[in-house]
Formats: structure tokens, sequence, C-alpha cells
């Protein structure tokens, strides 16, 4: 049957058939270092770690992943690290490569039968990033080939075509759908199951964090937890300052992204000539804030979007769209 797997900037989802339906297992995509001073406190860290995920480098250091290397990280009033940034493999992080090996291992392990298909998720080339560390094609190469040491027929499929191909079924596979992820938006326009428009853009949940977190004076990770783990409304003034700022910071994003979806599909020579308004469906992580959804509705209807729209709507799992996309597309 194959499986699906979102490689995301926050988390990476897997998804798999069951005799119960569609089973997802997540793994946050995070580590934290930590070098014992001793051999003593090496082998007493060692039993510390014992039931999170872990592996040990050359040099003794121990590497945290999962969401156990944010709460280590909290403990020690310091910021998780992540070997993805911005949707692809971080140029910032010379051990991304072997983490998210590691994270792929611990994920999706080794298939039942050599060379059974795995669909996973890669982002689309930004328009708003010139960056030269910036590269999707070396990200899709390296998954490609770790997934293909781990025993899989691994194919690579556009973040947001896989949310269409997963929430446009009663739609003829005609509309628009984005993916707000941590490291990027990523967009794809569709026209009866064909993916016509693609790109994304670089401002996401992260960017909120670190706009955030600057404007509070807080760590990033801190800042992140607080927006997951607390209530708030987009657009909307909150007695916690970090709320507050996190509220902010989504209006400016949705502007943002609109703004370039728009200048996107204006000039875009391949775009179909749609007979009638065609639907807009959002999801990812970043997404599920009270109130966006509202917000990006009325931002759409201010008047400088090219395409009449027939609804804004949530994709009906939005943490889970993209992997099920995916699913799909390896059962094809």
């Amino acid at each position: 049957m194959g499986i699906g797997l979102d490689v995301g900037t926050s988390f990476l989802i897997k998804a798999e058939e069951s005799e119960s339906g569609v089973k997802y297992t997540e793994f946050r995509d995070a580590f934290y270092k930590m070098k014992p001073a001793t051999p003593i406190a090496a082998k007493m860290m060692e039993k510390g770690l014992a039931n999170m995920s872990w592996f040990r480098e050359k040099d003794g250091t121990y590497v945290v992943v999962g969401m156990d290397a944010i709460e280590k990280a909290i403990e020690r009033h310091q910021s998780a690290r992540r070997p993805l940034f911005r949707g692809v493999l971080s140029p910032r992080e010379p051990d991304a490569r072997v983490v998210l090996k590691f994270i792929l291992s611990q994920l999706v392990g080794e298939p039942e039968h050599s060379g059974e298909k795995l669909v996973y998720s890669i982002p689309a080339e930004p328009v708003d990033q010139s960056d030269e560390d910036f590269n999707t094609g070396y990200h899709e190469d390296v998954l490609k080939k770790d997934l293909a040491e781990l025993g899989w027929d691994a194919q690579p499929l556009n973040e947001a075509e896989a949310i269409c191909y997963s929430e446009l079924e009663n739609d003829d596979y005609t509309g628009i759908c984005l993916s707000f992820g941590a490291g990027m938006v990523n967009a794809c326009v569709m026209s009866s199951g064909e993916a016509v428009v693609k790109f994304s853009t670089t401002r996401s949940g992260d960017w909120i964090d670190r706009m955030a977190a600057q404007s509070t004076g807080q760590p990033d990770s801190v800042v992140q937890v607080e927006k997951e783990n607390s209530e708030f409304a987009v657009g909307k003034e909150n007695q916690n300052p970090i709320l507050s700022a996190v509220s902010a910071y989504y209006v400016r994003l949705v502007d943002y992204t609109v703004r370039h979806l728009a200048a996107r599909l204006s000039k875009s020579s391949d775009l179909p000539k749609f007979t009638s308004a065609i639907p807009v469906v959002v999801s990812g992580g970043t997404s599920r804030a009270a109130g966006f959804v509202e917000a990006f509705e009325r931002r759409l209807s201010q008047g400088d979007f090219p395409l009449e729209v027939k609804e804004v709507r949530h994709a009906k799992d939005p943490l889970r769209a993209v992997a099920r996309g995916c699913l799909l597309a390896a059962s094809m």
C-alpha cells in the first residue's frame, strides 16, 4: 500500500492505512545536545534519557530528538535546534542531515518489503527568497537517498499539491490550497486535477515566533510553547504580552501571504481562466489559531485578488492534510 510522509519544519507526520482507517504518527522536528563533563556523568545521563529518543555522537555528546529535545531545552533556559529551516535541510546546522536521518529511522523505519512506495512532501521554490543557501533540490535529493537507504521507493510530492489531493475531491480537484507550516507557506492552484501553479513564501509560524520573541525579549522556544498551549485569537488584544505580539504578527503574516499570492497569480501566464468561483483551502499547524480562517477571508475580500473565490475553508484535519495527500498519492 505504501505510506505518506509530511516532512515539515516543525513536525514530521507519517500516514499509513490500518484496519480502522488512516493511522498517523507524529515526530517533533527538534534536537538538543548535552555533553557530559565526566564518564560518570555520561553513565548517569544515559540512564536519565532511558525513556527518550536520542543517539550519541563520537565525541560523547548526547543528542536528544523530538518533543523531548524541546522540553530539555526549556528546562535549561535555551532553545532547541532543528535539522530543517524554512522547509528545507538547514544550512545553519552542520548536524542537520545526521539528525534528520535518525528521525526518519525512528518514524518510518524500514518497510516490510524492500522497495515499498513512500511519497514524501517537498516545498516549492520561494518567490521571496534569493539566498543561495536555500536549496530545495538538495533537500529533495537528500531525503530520497536517505529513505532509499532504509529500503523505501521514495517519491517527492509538492506539499500544497498533496493538500489538493486530500481536500478538493468534492470540487473536481479544482481550487487553491495553502499550507501554513512552521517554516514556509506553500501554495498550489489546481485545475481538474492538474497542478498549474506552485510556489512558496518564507514567512510562516517560525517568523511569527521570531518577531514576537524580538518584541517581548523572550527566546523563540518560549514563544512557540506559549503560542501552542494558550488561547488567543488572530488580531485580538491579549493581556499576555507574548500572545498579544503573536496575534499582531499573525495579521501581518496573512497580509504578506495574500499580497504575494495575488501578485503571483496576476502575472501568471499559465493560470487557467476559471469559469466559476473556486474554493480556497488553508491548512497547516500555523492555520489552527482561532480566527485565522476568518482573517484570511477578510483579507482576500479587500478587492486586489485576481480570482473569484467561492469560499475560504479550513482543511478537515489541518495538521495532517499533507500526510494524507501523500498517502493517497502513494496508493495510486
